[in-house]
């Protein structure tokens, strides 16, 4: 259904002035007869709403509400005016309207009862083109098994994540594989600093360090060593006394029945086994993701046509405006303009291409009539009742949830059936 009120023939005139991209432009006439007609209906719509001192809310005269209000009657008027003729100009021009037109050209001062309005608007429309090269994409095959090498580096993580830490014997000193516990207090430019002192810090002596020339200056030393260092930090020099505390070294616990019970299972065969399953499943999920990928990526290079721009435009203020709230310590309307500009330009091409694989995948399922039927729908209604029901509230809330969703859904199973398609079309190599 329409947003807008329709017309009655005759009382719109409609002609296309130009086309660029998507963007169609037409030049719109409402007869006087329309704009009479919009008068008359504002005048009842103010009439509804108009208080005046002797008379009830809505009940004042329809004659003393067009002498008191007639400045609220036109603005009102020339939005119907406006919403009904646009309706009827789209209908005429048999366009494919994708959102909301925009009105661009219009001289207000001479909108009156009884008189043409002309004006102009922009209409973003559906593109046209003709879907080419969906069949044959060669895809690279992604293997679906995980490799022994695969295994034995997710156990040695698994082992990794429950090494402990032990005390080293004594007389150790700190090379670049152990850990050292350290207290330090620290100087900046010869004034004592906070933020250079510190108590039992764990040092892992294998990674980067953010105190500058810290893990440098206690290598080689024993436990209750004591050490002055400094370094710089830009201009600032930094002068510390560090103290070890202890020496410890990562113990990685033995890849064996003992540990694959730590794990909940009965042997290392088990876990192995477990292990593999898991991988297997994980790669048959990311060749999956790979090939739709692949897919994705040949049809966009395949198909290039003009988008339209307020769907672009819209989508990329929605996708910022998520992106913001999900990613940042920021809300949206706190971005400046370089910030914003910054978060467009980096999301624009993302949403461009997920608008242009829509409607070529769309245009795909239009074209080999793979598009979801009612029978689909109702398959999958039965498929979620079948798997999720426990009760007749279960049953109503599925129900309820597909017929909300139904639109979506159906092109949820159309874009399903689109890629089948592709993939049974495609040469793997």
């Amino acid at each position: 259904m329409s947003i807008f009120k329709t017309a009655q023939a005759g009382e719109v005139k409609t002609k296309q002035l130009g086309k660029e991209g998507c963007r169609v432009t037409l030049s719109v006439e409402a007869a006087p007869e329309l704009v009479s007609k919009c008068f008359q209906n504002a005048a009842v719509q103010v009439q509804s709403r108009a208080q005046m001192q002797g008379f009830r809310a809505g009940k004042v005269p329809l004659d003393l509400v067009k002498q008191n209000f007639a400045g609220h009657i036109k603005e009102r008027a020339l939005d119907l005016t406006v919403k009904a003729a646009i309706n009827a100009a789209i209908a005429d021009a048999k366009l494919d309207a994708v959102a909301v037109p925009t009105l661009t050209k219009a001289d207000f001062a001479n909108f009156n009862d009884g008189k043409a309005f002309p004006f102009e608007i922009a209409v973003d429309v559906a593109p046209e083109f003709d879907v080419k090269d969906y069949k044959g994409i060669e895809i690279a095959k992604k293997p679906e098994t995980a490799t022994d090498a695969d295994v034995n580096e997710n156990l040695s993580r698994v082992q990794d994540a429950n090494a402990r830490l032990e005390s080293a014997q004594d007389g150790a000193v700190i090379d670049d594989k152990c850990y050292a516990v350290v207290h330090y207090k620290g100087q900046r430019n010869g004034k004592d600093d906070y933020k250079l002192s510190a108590d039992s810090e764990l040092v892992d002596m294998a990674a980067p360090q953010t105190m500058p020339g810290l893990a440098e200056a206690i290598k080689g030393l024993k436990k209750g060593d004591e050490k002055d260092f400094e370094s710089k930090e830009g201009e600032d020099t930094l002068s510390f006394h560090v103290v070890v505390d202890d020496i410890k070294n990562k113990i990685v616990p033995a890849l064996d029945d003992g540990f694959a019970k730590d794990m909940g299972f009965d042997t290392l065969d088990a876990l192995k086994a477990k292990v593999k399953e898991s991988l297997d499943e994980e790669a048959k999920q990311n060749a999956r993701r790979d090939e739709i990928a692949q897919i994705e990526n040949h049809l966009v290079k395949a198909n290039d046509f003009a988008l339209p721009q307020s769907l672009v435009e819209e989508y990329t203020e929605s996708s910022l405006n998520n992106f913001v709230r999900s990613m940042t310590q920021m809300k949206p309307e706190q971005l400046n303009a370089e910030q914003r500009k910054a978060f467009e330009e980096r999301i624009r091409p993302s949403v461009e291409k997920d608008l242009r694989i829509g409607y070529i995948v769309h245009a795909i399922a239009k074209k080999e009539n793979l598009e979801a039927t009612e029978a689909d729908w109702k398959a999958e209604v039965d498929k979620s009742l079948a798997s999720n029901t426990q009760n007749k509230a279960d049953e109503k809330k599925i129900k309820s949830f597909f017929e909300e969703r139904k639109a979506h859904i159906l092109a949820t199973l159309s874009e399903r059936k689109v890629f089948d398609f592709l993939k049974a079309e495609a040469k793997y190599k």
